[in-house]
């Protein structure tokens, strides 16, 4: 299940530690962590303007990501856990199922969190959950909602994608009368 703002504010707040219990913790052999850096919206503008250039012009995207990133297809509640499966579905979905890319319509940031309306444009070229290549023209519009910390992309939610694809490929080709 994708982490919400309730699990961060109480990460946040019990990774924190004291000296004398970082020693304490460090004594009986476990580790003591840091709490995600809080960041600003300047900041996470900034790290979602370097990713959504690496995506759009197939670059190192998942540098964006953290390592423990959950990407969750909402529509089909499926989620995928850390940066290579996550990359690897990425790559997959715009690159091997669909000749594809997104284009932005609307994007806002706030702190720690972002928001971006988008369109998928492409043709479906590869399996796509059991559809096989139809070489149809796709265009679905969609959203997605990222979630970051220490200059990284935490969670992405994707809405609507999943199945509007599979609307459009499994479509009749002309509507009957």
């Amino acid at each position: 299940m994708a982490r919400g703002n309730s699990w961060h504010r109480a990460w946040m707040q019990l990774a924190w530690v004291v000296p004398a219990f970082a020693e304490t913790v460090a004594a009986t052999g476990a580790t003591a962590t840091q709490a995600p850096e809080r960041m600003s919206r300047w900041r996470t503008e900034e790290v979602m303007r370097e990713y959504l250039a690496a995506l759009l012009g197939n670059g190192p995207f998942a540098n964006s990501f953290a390592d423990d990133i959950v990407v969750t297809l909402v529509d089909v509640g499926q989620e995928i856990v850390g940066r290579e499966a996550a990359e690897a579905a990425i790559v997959n979905f715009h690159q091997v199922a669909f000749a594809a890319k997104p284009e932005v319509k609307t994007f806002t940031a706030g702190s720690g969190i972002a928001w971006a309306e988008l369109v998928l444009v492409g043709t479906h070229t590869g399996d796509f959950v059991g559809i096989p290549a139809t070489g149809r023209s796709v265009r679905v519009p969609y959203v997605a909602v990222y979630d970051l910390a220490d200059d990284k992309i935490t969670a992405l939610r994707l809405y609507g994608p999943a199945a509007g694809l599979v609307q459009q490929l499994t479509a009749s080709e002309s509507p009957s009368s």
